[in-house]
């Protein structure tokens, strides 16, 4: 939600840490994390291919340009 305590932190975190200059590879990694998130994207990957019709783009969408 705009302006939300989490939007708020979205942000702060978008804007001064995601891909800036001090990335590195010591910074910690939760890796049972990292697992869990890996076992949600593999989950929605077969749920999209168990599909019987493809995916398509919103007719507004900003990414619809990039489809063939």
């Amino acid at each position: 939600i705009n302006g939300s305590p989490e939007d708020k932190t979205f942000h702060d975190w978008l804007h001064t840490r995601y891909h800036a200059p001090s990335d590195d590879l010591n910074q910690p990694v939760d890796m049972a994390a990292a697992g869990r998130f890996e076992d949600v994207l593999m989950d929605l990957a077969e749920r999209v291919a168990d599909q019987p019709n493809r995916p398509t783009w919103n007719a507004d969408s900003f990414f619809k340009r990039f489809a063939k």
